[in-house]
C-alpha cells in the first residue's frame, strides 16, 4: 500500500502530523476519522520526497533549461489563455508532465497563496532566475503588463544559451586535440623516451635536440605545472578572500575592466544586460527612477554597479541622461549620442534597445575573437609538441641507425 503523509487537528485542536498506510487519499482520510483526526493534508510521501529533491536541486543551479520552459509556459497560459498568474502556476503545479516544472511550481504557488509576488517567489531560486529575469517580473507585476515582460525573458534567456552553445562549439575542437595531444605525449615521455635513451646509450649515439626538449617538457610537466597550479590556487584563493569586503570586491572589478580583451567583455555584457532591461522597462510603462534601480540591479560588475548608481542620483538631481551617463564613463561617445536624440525626442525605448544590439553584437565578435585565438593557440601548441616528439623520435632513429652502421 502507498505511504501518505498527513497534517490533522486532533481533539484538542493540537496539528498532529504523521503517516500511514492506505489505498488512496480517500481511503487515508477515511483512516484519520477513525482516528478522531481531522485532516488538513494528506500527500504520498514519494511525492513530497521528489519535489524536496527536485526543489534542492532548482536551488543549487543548472535550472535555466527550467526557467526557460516555465516561462515558456507561463506565456501561453497568462497571453493566449488569459489565465491569472497564480492560476497558470497552480495549473501547471497539477499537470505539468515536466517534475522539475511542476516542483517548481508547486513551491511557487505556495508562496503566492500566501500573499508574495511571483518576483519575490522566484528571488528563492538564485541559480534558477538571475536578477535581470526576477526584475523584469516585478516590472511586469508593477504595470500588469506580464504578457510582454514573459516574451522579454523568453528571447533573454534563448539568447544567452545560444551565446554559449556558440562557446561551447567554438572550444570543442581544441579542447578535444589538446586532450589528444596531451596523451601522446605523455605516451612519449614515460613509455617510450626511457626506452629510446636505454637504446641510444647502448648504442653509444648522442642526444639530439628534439630528445633533449623532450626531456625539458617533461620535467616541465611534472615538477613545473603542479608548482604553477599550486601558486594559481593560492592566488584565486587570495582573490576570492580579498572579494569578501565590500572594497575589494569594487576594487578586484575595476582591475577586471582594465584588463585587455576580458575586461571589454565583462564592460559589453552588464551594459548589454542593464540596456535590455532599461528598454523593456521603459516599454513597459515604468518611470525613469524606478527603470534605473531595477535596471542597476542586474549589473555583475561592483564597479560598474557603483558608477550607475551614483549616475541614477545625478539624474534625480535634474542632470541630462546622456551626459550623466557620460560623466561617469558608462558609455562612449557613439552610444551618448544615440542617448541624447532618444532623450530628446522622448523615446529612450528604442534608444536603449540599439545599445543592447550594439553591445550585444560587440560582446558576440569579442567572444569569438576570443575562442578563435584560443583555439589557435591551443592547436599550435598540441602541434608543436607532437612534432617535437616526433622529430625526437625519427633523428633517434636515424642516430641509432648510424651508430649500427660504424
Amino acid at each position: 500500500m502507498p505511504n501518505y503523509k498527513y497534517k490533522a487537528f486532533d481533539s484538542a485542536g493540537k496539528i498532529s502530523e504523521g503517516s500511514i498506510e492506505a489505498s488512496d487519499r480517500k481511503n487515508a482520510a477515511a483512516i484519520l476519522a477513525s482516528m478522531d483526526l481531522k485532516p488538513v493534508k494528506i500527500s504520498l510521501a514519494s511525492d513530497e520526497g521528489d519535489a524536496d529533491a527536485d526543489s534542492s536541486a532548482l536551488k543549487k543551479g543548472g535550472g535555466e533549461k527550467a526557467s526557460l520552459a516555465l516561462f515558456k509556459k507561463l506565456y501561453q497560459l497568462c497571453g493566449s489563455g488569459g489565465l491569472p498568474i497564480s492560476d497558470a502556476v497552480k495549473s501547471l503545479s497539477q499537470r505539468s508532465l515536466d517534475k522539475k516544472i511542476k516542483s517548481l511550481c508547486r513551491e511557487l504557488y505556495k508562496d503566492l497563496s500566501e500573499g508574495k509576488t511571483l518576483s519575490s517567489a522566484l528571488e528563492k531560486y538564485p541559480d534558477t532566475f538571475d536578477a535581470c529575469v526576477t526584475h523584469l517580473v516585478e516590472a511586469g507585476e508593477s504595470t500588469a503588463n506580464l504578457e510582454f515582460v514573459f516574451k522579454n525573458i523568453i528571447e533573454y534567456i534563448e539568447r544567452r544559451r545560444q551565446l554559449r552553445a556558440t562557446i561551447i562549439a567554438a572550444l570543442a575542437y581544441p579542447i578535444f586535440l589538446c586532450f589528444l595531444a596531451s596523451g601522446v605525449v605523455l605516451l612519449f615521455l614515460f613509455f617510450m623516451l626511457p626506452k629510446i635513451k636505454s637504446m641510444m646509450l647502448n648504442m653509444g649515439a648522442e642526444e639530439n635536440f628534439p630528445i633533449i626538449m623532450m626531456e625539458l617538457i617533461g620535467r616541465l610537466l611534472t615538477t613545473g605545472l603542479p608548482v604553477v597550479l599550486g601558486l594559481a590556487a593560492a592566488f584565486l584563493v587570495g582573490v576570492k578572500i580579498w572579494r569578501k569586503s565590500e572594497d575589494g570586491l569594487r576594487k578586484s572589478d575595476a582591475i577586471l575592466l582594465k584588463i585587455p580583451a576580458l575586461g571589454k567583455i565583462a564592460f559589453d555584457s552588464d551594459i548589454c544586460r542593464y540596456s535590455t532591461l532599461a528598454s523593456t522597462l521603459f516599454a513597459s510603462g515604468v518611470n525613469t527612477t524606478e527603470t534605473f534601480r531595477l535596471a542597476e540591479k542586474s549589473v555583475k560588475n561592483a564597479d560598474m554597479r557603483a558608477r550607475f548608481q551614483l549616475f541614477r542620483t545625478a539624474v534625480n538631481d535634474g542632470a541630462p541622461i546622456a551626459a550623466a551617463l557620460q560623466r561617469y564613463g558608462l558609455l562612449d561617445s557613439e552610444d551618448i549620442d544615440v542617448i541624447t536624440v532618444g532623450e530628446r525626442t522622448g523615446s529612450l525605448v528604442s534608444a536603449f534597445n540599439e545599445i543592447s544590439s550594439v553591445h550585444s553584437e560587440s560582446l558576440e565578435r569579442r567572444i569569438k575573437i576570443m575562442t578563435a585565438a584560443l583555439g589557435g593557440v591551443a592547436l599550435g601548441t598540441a602541434f608543436l609538441l607532437v612534432l617535437t616528439f616526433a622529430l625526437g623520435i625519427v633523428m633517434s632513429i636515424m642516430g641509432l641507425f648510424q651508430s649500427l652502421s660504424k
